[in-house]
């Protein structure tokens, strides 16, 4: 049996996957700006389509790297909104790269 491998794991150490390619630029896109990103927006800003951003964010999500935030609107025909945002562990990674503006 086979088993499939995630793109995004390329760097491994002992406690932790450092994130590669398409996750590092979306810590460095959210390390540069100063509050939380749509979805829509990190698409935009990095040229990704919506299954390449999301799959990249889950990734950063489930390894501690960024947080999502739904937002939903007061009236019923809006619908939600998905903000991502730096955790504590995305914070430092952008600091020790350069990327984080204080």
């Amino acid at each position: 049996m086979s088993t499939i491998e995630n793109p995004y794991r390329i760097a491994e150490s002992t406690d932790h996957a450092a994130p590669r390619g398409t996750p590092e630029r979306i810590l460095r896109v959210l390390g540069m700006t100063q509050r939380p990103l749509k979805s829509g927006e990190l698409e935009m800003a990095l040229g990704l389509v919506a299954t390449e951003a999301r799959t990249a964010c889950q990734w950063l999500d489930d390894n501690g790297y960024i947080e999502c935030t739904v937002r939903i609107g007061k009236a019923a025909a809006q619908r939600a909104m998905t903000f991502w945002s730096l955790a504590d562990k995305g914070r430092l990674w952008a600091r020790d790269q350069g990327a984080l503006v204080a």
